[in-house]
């Protein structure tokens, strides 16, 4: 702005003042903030009429009600054709993670992702609330536990990092579920002190070990470079992140939440949005994503995914070498 005003006007304005502007045409387009919050419970209503089944929960502050006053706290989403497919075909596996929102008013935004057949994000419900806390993650995975009817968990699997609040939310909803926690994440706090590019190699190795023996022969590995550093590898407990110690329940085998944060990538400009606005920009993007999977879905040559023949064809190779 401030080249464009030098070069086409010959205009000198200083960068606050380009700020205010910037904000001021923003609000034109956009809508202010407030305008939004206010109409948030018609939007819901909407949502509601236009996809039965969907459930759409608005809490407001009981602070400010008892000053007489309405103020936004938290929202959450969960369409009803997405809850339906999840339950009818994807594998009993969800990705939980948190990601700031960019807008005037701040906030986080909860993701809950499930994965479909060919490995792409399938997300499931999203909330908005004002911080990550035991008590937010809490009210998301109850919701989610009654819109996916989870019961107590012990058909599901949950992938997340190990934010404490989060880990006690699962723990307290949904105490039969199988909970994994992110290599990625315990790499990031293992690696504060053993910082080998060899060390996070064999750290990969341990996550990736299919059987117990394979596991503890990486364990030994990294043990002989540095007792230390598998001690406290270890103090994670395995059954959270190896492979080998998986539920047989979930076939999936994934020991990060990239699925999880590569939604939260690719929401990046809605979520710089008015709540509204970003809320429409992220329910037209999913609708039009789950679109396309549809097409290609329908160019398949049979009933089975091409990501699942490859690894049917790969493994028969691998059973060929095998004896009984």
């Amino acid at each position: 702005m401030k080249m464009d005003l030098e070069s086409q006007l010959s205009l000198n304005v200083n960068e606050s003042k380009l700020k205010r502007v910037k904000r001021f045409v923003l609000g034109k387009l956009h809508g202010s903030c407030a305008d939004d919050y206010n109409k948030l419970e018609a939007y819901a209503e909407e949502l509601r009429r236009s996809n039965p089944g969907t459930d759409v929960v608005i809490n407001l502050s009981r602070d400010a009600m008892e000053e007489g006053k309405r103020r936004f706290l938290r929202l959450y989403i969960c369409f009803q054709a997405l809850k339906e497919c999840w339950k009818e075909g994807l594998r009993p596996f969800i990705g939980l993670d948190g990601t700031f929102l960019k807008g005037k008013s701040r906030g986080i935004m909860l993701v809950a992702m499930g994965q479909d057949s060919s490995n792409h994000f399938y997300p499931l419900a999203w909330a908005v609330v004002d911080k990550e806390t035991k008590r937010t993650w809490s009210w998301f995975v109850e919701l989610l536990k009654h819109s996916l009817d989870l019961m107590s968990g012990e058909n599901v699997t949950f992938i997340s990092d190990m934010q404490k609040g989060l880990l006690d939310a699962v723990r307290n909803v949904c105490p039969q579920a199988n909970h994994r926690w992110c290599v990625k994440h315990i790499e990031a706090n293992w690696s504060k002190k053993y910082r080998s590019g060899e060390m996070k190699k064999l750290l990969w190795w341990c996550a990736w070990s299919t059987y117990e023996e394979e596991f503890k022969d990486q364990l030994r590995k990294m043990g002989e470079l540095n007792e230390m550093a598998a001690v406290d590898l270890v103090s994670y407990p395995p059954e959270k992140w190896c492979r080998a110690y998986f539920d047989t329940n979930c076939k999936n085998l994934m020991v990060d939440n990239n699925f999880t944060e590569s939604f939260n990538s690719w929401i990046v400009e809605p979520r710089q949005k008015p709540i509204i606005k970003m809320l429409e920009d992220i329910r037209v993007k999913v609708m039009s994503m789950i679109r396309n999977h549809e097409a290609e879905v329908k160019s398949w040559n049979n009933e089975f995914s091409p990501h699942a023949m490859k690894l049917f064809k790969d493994y028969r190779v691998i059973a060929q070498q095998c004896k009984v």
